[in-house]
């Protein structure tokens, strides 16, 4: 079969753990096992990902702060001048402090709405631990924080924006929850836009390559990096299929016909 162009994508999510410390109600459940991508998987995710693009988010499930080899890893990336950006809970961001001043990363966004989710989280201890070390990473790195709220409601955001500007490198972002896309969940439209395999792509901890982030579950299986050349995963039937579907505004994978996420891209599809 014939190869469509492949361009750089804008970023690659790369799940480094599957596992949390947390259990937040707006988190859809990890179906797979907790599990840690090695030092030298992730190893080879780089350097299969790095012809693609120079610019990962650590993150699909779990809370990679939790990653035994968080500082060999950041500084794998900085050899290989990969930029990185981490989503975390925030619980474990002054423990690990030491390590993001050392290898400091492009932006680190804390889900504060965790905070509120969970009974073992002591809230005084939690924000003051958590502004704690966001005050040393801006006073000491070019680091971009991005503050999270995205559990309020039909949000207008803090004063008419969504995200807000504190001061230089510190942000406030607010925005309402969103339905994880599930087989079994009640939205369906086949029809829509969807910018996967197109703007990013996503790395599960066990080496399953899925056309974007909020497949958490593994649905689209593209194939596996760790027995399969990313090119050859990028041009497989599944990925070709995936692409040309939404090229005609229809998602041909059944998980993606339950994503109402897709409507965020395209507001133009409905007739």
């Amino acid at each position: 079969m014939g190869k469509y162009r492949i361009t750089r994508f804008k970023r690659a999510y790369i799940e480094i753990t599957s596992s949390c410390n947390l259990h937040c109600s707006f988190c859809q459940e990890t179906l797979r096992p907790p599990h840690f991508m090695s030092y030298e998987e992730f190893r080879h995710v780089i350097q299969e990902i790095k012809p693609y693009t120079g610019f990962i988010y650590l993150h699909v499930k779990g809370e990679p702060l939790l990653h035994p080899e968080l500082e060999k890893i950041l500084l794998l990336c900085r050899q290989e001048d990969i930029q990185v950006n981490i989503t975390t809970n925030g619980t474990l961001l002054l423990k690990r402090l030491p390590i993001l001043l050392k290898y400091p990363v492009h932006q680190i966004n804390v889900s504060l709405h965790s905070a509120d989710d969970n009974d073992c989280i002591n809230m005084d201890t939690y924000y003051i631990d958590v502004f704690k070390a966001c005050q040393e990473l801006l006073d000491n790195t070019d680091t971009e924080i991005s503050l999270r709220l995205w559990t309020t409601t039909n949000a207008q955001g803090l004063f008419g924006k969504k995200n807000l500007i504190v001061k230089p490198h510190l942000y406030i972002n607010v925005q309402s929850p969103f339905q994880w896309p599930d087989p079994d969940n009640d939205y369906y439209e086949p029809r829509g836009f969807c910018m996967g395999l197109r703007t990013h792509i996503a790395v599960l901890c066990d080496g399953t390559v899925v056309p974007c982030c909020l497949d958490g579950n593994g649905n689209i299986s593209l194939g596996n990096i760790f027995n399969t050349p990313m090119e050859d995963i990028l041009n497989s039937k599944r990925a070709v299929d995936f692409y040309k579907g939404f090229n005609s505004h229809m998602a041909v994978e059944e998980l993606c016909r339950h994503c109402s996420f897709k409507e965020r891209f395209d507001k133009n599809w409905k007739r």
